[in-house]
């Protein structure tokens, strides 16, 4: 399956609850218009539980879509199509500023796990690997008494929309985490944690988002 997440940021002067009814109102509608679509996930942003260097010139996020489809072929022609390239593209100012799509090298299926979600958006420092990341996820996860379930998203294209502003720095990795309860979601992103400071070592901004999912379609 291929996978698009794309970062949402809301239009200023838009209510947390007025930028939430209308994405997963008329909008989700209108996306849902498009062929091709495996499952649609809105993941609507709680609360931002950790950003790097304390969040100076990190990113903005309300919300990050997840779109499955069954290959890239039917991907494309879903953007090439009247919802894609026109509606939806129309749609977006009425309850967006912000939109950055990643198309996404993912290791899990599109089923949507259970327990607490995070998803840890980061951007790597040059040199740093995949393994590297990779390594930190695992040995973060080591000695706990009850692991989180890791599903790791690489980037490997992204795109803008012309009307919106976009990301100036492009997520390297959107890696999502679910936790047994909230108070060990909180508890992996406390300042002082192993993970957050070997993040903090390996990337140029990080941020992690307590989501709240919607699954769609």
């Amino acid at each position: 399956m291929i996978k698009r997440m794309t970062l949402l940021a809301r239009k200023e002067g838009t209510s947390v609850s007025d930028f939430r009814a209308y994405w997963s109102g008329c909008h989700a509608q209108l996306a849902l218009c498009m062929d091709g679509i495996a499952k649609y996930t809105q993941n609507r942003v709680e609360k931002t539980l950790w950003k790097s260097g304390g969040g100076s010139g990190c990113f903005y996020v309300d919300g990050i879509v997840e779109l499955y489809f069954e290959s890239d072929e039917l991907m494309s022609e879903a953007q090439r199509s009247a919802v894609g390239s026109r509606y939806i593209p129309e749609d977006e100012p009425n309850f967006l500023r912000g939109w950055t799509l990643c198309v996404v090298d993912h290791e899990d299926e599109a089923t949507e796990q259970t327990g607490v979600k995070v998803i840890l958006v980061a951007a790597l420092r040059a040199g740093v690997s995949r393994i590297e990341f990779e390594k930190v996820i695992v040995e973060s996860e080591e000695g706990q008494p009850t692991p989180a379930t890791t599903s790791l998203n690489w980037t490997t294209r992204s795109a803008k929309r012309e009307r919106l502003w976009a990301e100036p720095v492009v997520p390297t990795v959107l890696a999502a985490l679910w936790f047994k309860n909230l108070a060990e979601a909180h508890d992996a992103f406390r300042v002082e944690s192993s993970l957050v400071q070997s993040i903090d070592g390996l990337a140029d901004r990080a941020a992690a988002y307590l989501i709240n999912p919607l699954v769609v379609g």
